[in-house]
């Protein structure tokens, strides 16, 4: 009875020496979950008016986190579009071309400026010669030389006048030809691009108001707030910070003498140590690199090691692996 009992004892210590050495022999690492951290940032500046989020609140794609008051940008789209109204009302005028009544009114003002140029050159031509015959009887001391001064600056008037009026002629009788020939080419492609130039604006405006709204890029957790609800904020700033949860990732640090067992693209099993579930990972980075391990590591001898850090990104999306996570990775582990 009792060589009975001494063999079973024997043979049961063989067996859980066995045991033993298979898990001492599984590759079997520890990392902490992690995720990409996303930095959500305004494209427009101003006064914070709502901050919706908080810490640690986990989001969706497109939730709204933050407001960012846009009035003075809505002004300045009300009064560019008053700016379009009046262009456009001008593009349809010159594609409409002159009005009788215009054209009637552009003959009127010419003649109107005709008679005048005529009644000044009569003018110029009157004092010409009254100048003419005072200067001739100042040299035979029939007039003062103040009666020359004075004939003088009534003929540089009147010749200033026949001028202006020659200028103004001018004018009246090309805007005249303008409406009866109608506008240009070059006049009505002006007109659109001043048309397309303010409605480019007001899109512009418009995009930037819809900008107020600060939405998340991706689903993920909120890790930090960095401003508060009433502070200005300029175009570019990091209201917060999120962690994508769509992709987590854990990074060990493997041995140099145990590398030759790791590949890029390889997929890896990692557990949770309170979840009986199998996690699956894909192998995504190698450092090219050696470096010492970690100096989370208490272990002496750990530290003097060298190891490379193995990235390793989790496939299966389950809703409760979070950021902060510890898990195991079991490199030789079958992940079927």
């Amino acid at each position: 009875m009792k060589v009975r009992f001494l063999l079973f004892t024997i043979l049961f210590a063989i067996l859980f020496i066995g045991c033993s050495i298979q898990e001492n022999n599984e590759i079997v690492y520890t990392g902490f979950i992690e995720g990409d951290e996303i930095d959500i940032s305004t494209e427009v500046s101003g006064v914070l008016n709502d901050i919706l989020v908080h810490e640690g609140e986990s989001i969706k794609e497109g939730d709204l986190i933050a407001k960012v008051d846009t009035k003075s940008l809505s002004l300045q789209l009300k009064q560019v579009e008053a700016e379009l109204k009046m262009a456009e009302a001008q593009l349809d005028k010159i594609k409409a071309g002159a009005r009788s009544e215009e054209i009637r009114k552009a003959e009127v003002s010419l003649e109107e400026v005709k008679v005048l140029l005529e009644g000044a050159k009569d003018e110029y031509e009157y004092r010409l010669k009254n100048y003419n015959k005072i200067n001739d009887l100042y040299k035979n001391s029939g007039a003062s030389e103040q009666q020359v001064r004075d004939a003088k600056a009534l003929l540089d008037s009147s010749y200033t006048k026949v001028q202006s009026l020659e200028k103004k002629y001018l004018q009246s009788k090309t805007q005249l030809e303008l409406l009866l020939n109608g506008p240009t080419v070059e006049e009505l492609n002006i007109a659109k691009a001043k048309v397309e130039s303010i409605n480019a604006k007001i899109e512009l405006l418009k995009y930037q108001i819809s900008k107020g709204d600060v939405v998340s890029t991706v689903d993920g957790v909120i890790q930090t707030i960095n401003y508060n609800k009433g502070e200005l904020v300029s175009a570019g700033s990091n209201i917060a910070t999120i962690v994508d949860l769509n992709n987590l990732w854990v990074k060990i640090y493997v041995p140099q003498k145990e590398l030759h067992k790791v590949s890029l693209n390889q997929e890896v099993l990692l557990t949770l140590d309170y979840k009986d579930k199998k996690i699956r990972g894909k192998v995504v980075y190698i450092s090219p690199e050696a470096e010492f391990t970690p100096r989370n590591v208490e272990s002496k001898e750990s530290k003097e090691e060298l190891v490379f850090a193995v990235k390793i990104k989790l496939i299966d999306k389950l809703s409760e692996l979070k950021p902060g996570m510890l898990v195991d990775v079991h490199l030789d582990g079958d992940v079927k």
